[in-house]
């Protein structure tokens, strides 16, 4: 039996789970791999600190000094955030050590230099868990799909905003109040920025990228929008369309070594849409390509042990699966696409009531600008308020202060969001009657 050693950066939720499953599958993991995988030495910030899981004490070290004095081919690193992780990480690139890392961040920002560096010294760079949690979306983009033309990939990249929207959704729940039990149950952090604001969605939605595409998509250039605008009567609505809302990452090529579209925000998912179905927090990536035609993956993106898992599937596939050539990305032309010319979900609450000849009417005014609206639908509260909803094609932004004065009452609130156009569209092509009709 092999002894591999290995270093463990950071003992925190993930680190924790590394090393428990290492310890409970270890005779799965050797069975299969021929392997027996030795945690040497664990980095952490605090050596005082209580811990989860005894038997590590005097492998624990708050210097990274000690862990490149030890001999270890393997280092880990699940310590997240930028630095010191790049540091430490191109520090044991250069000693000869693999990499296994589950930090989004640092892999969407400066995977490229980190690749790069690897090659140089003949050593792999794996990072499985930084997207997709438990999900294997990196090994089968890398390895079983090497002859699909790749063309779009869309997901649900974030399991915080997705249980938020899927509580707001199905129960008529406000954000906050959703937002607030999410932290309590641990599924959204002290400080929710980065979930909600779509940051993390775009860390990820940038290293898929540059797998499927070969090309870096700078995380600052990623067109991002966050939910904290996403109210539970604009859900409403757009299920009453046959559409769901979802926080969707969304990167999309335009012809071999084409343009490339990548954008982070709230859109409308037909309900016969693969990822209309994945609610709470799960994730899933949608994949599309020229052979393979569409390939959905579904599972937990966060938590101890779908990280975990992903971390050590790396850590036994290191020697297994052939290492793969990474070519310098590409610096392809980036565009918003799907901002203008396209069909957009318009959510609109009105003090006075609106009827339906008042819409059919606000209809053709629209249509007088270049404004078409495929499918609508009414409600008037118990309050008074109006609740409208369009999917309206050609809504461009710069026609939108004129679009929503059109009504010609005044507007409490609005909102627009892109759609994804399937089936949900060409069912019918407006909202019959009995279910636009204005109702109290």
């Amino acid at each position: 039996m092999e002894q591999v050693n290995v270093a463990l950066l950071g003992l925190g939720t993930v680190g924790t789970g590394v090393w428990k499953m290492l310890e409970s599958n270890q005779d799965v993991i050797a069975r299969r791999t021929g392997r027996f995988f030795n945690i040497q030495t664990i980095l952490v910030k605090d050596l005082g600190k209580k811990r989860e899981i005894n038997r590590v004490g005097h492998l624990l070290t708050d210097q990274f000094a000690d862990v490149l004095q030890k001999d270890v081919q393997i280092v880990i690193e699940v310590m997240g955030g930028i630095e010191p992780a790049r540091t430490y990480m191109r520090q044991a690139i250069e000693k000869g050590c693999h990499i296994i890392t589950a930090n989004k961040e640092l892999m969407a920002k400066h995977g490229v230099e980190l690749e790069q560096l690897a090659n140089e010294k003949g050593v792999q760079l794996l990072y499985e868990a930084s997207v997709g949690g438990g999900i294997p979306v990196i090994g089968t983009l890398q390895h079983f799909l090497k002859a699909n033309r790749i063309y779009k990939i869309s997901g649900i990249l974030n399991g915080t905003t997705n249980y938020i929207l899927t509580q707001m959704n199905l129960y008529h729940r406000d954000f906050d109040d959703v937002l607030q039990e999410a932290q309590a149950k641990g599924y959204a952090e002290a400080d929710p920025t980065s979930d909600v604001e779509g940051y993390d969605a775009a860390y990820k939605l940038a290293i898929l990228s540059r797998l499927v595409f070969g090309a870096h998509i700078p995380v600052s250039e990623i067109s991002r929008k966050g939910i904290t605008d996403v109210t539970a009567a604009e859900l409403k609505m757009a299920g009453s369309l046959g559409y769901t809302v979802k926080l969707l990452a969304q990167a999309e090529q335009y012809g071999e070594n084409g343009p490339i579209s990548c954008s982070v925000n709230p859109a409308l998912l037909p309900l016969s849409h693969p990822l209309a179905s994945v609610n709470d927090v799960y994730n899933a990536i949608y994949v599309e390509g020229d052979q393979i035609q569409d390939l959905t993956l579904v599972g937990q993106g966060a938590g101890e042990k779908p990280t975990a898992s992903a971390v050590v599937e790396d850590l036994c596939n290191l020697h297994r699966l052939p290492s793969t050539r990474s070519l310098s990305p590409i610096q392809p032309l980036l565009f918003a696409g799907g901002e203008e010319g396209c069909t957009r979900f318009v959510f609109i609450r009105t003090r006075k009531p609106l009827n339906d000849q008042e819409v059919e009417a606000y209809k053709l005014r629209l249509q007088r600008v270049g404004i078409e609206v495929l499918k609508w639908t009414l409600t008037v509260e118990e309050t008074g308020e109006a609740l409208l909803a369009l999917l309206a094609k050609g809504w461009e932004s710069a026609l939108e202060p004129v679009g929503l004065s059109e009504l010609g009452v005044e507007i409490q609130e609005s909102a627009t969001r892109p759609v994804v156009l399937g089936n949900a569209l060409t069912q019918v092509e407006n909202v019959h009657p009995a279910v636009g009709a204005t109702s109290k």
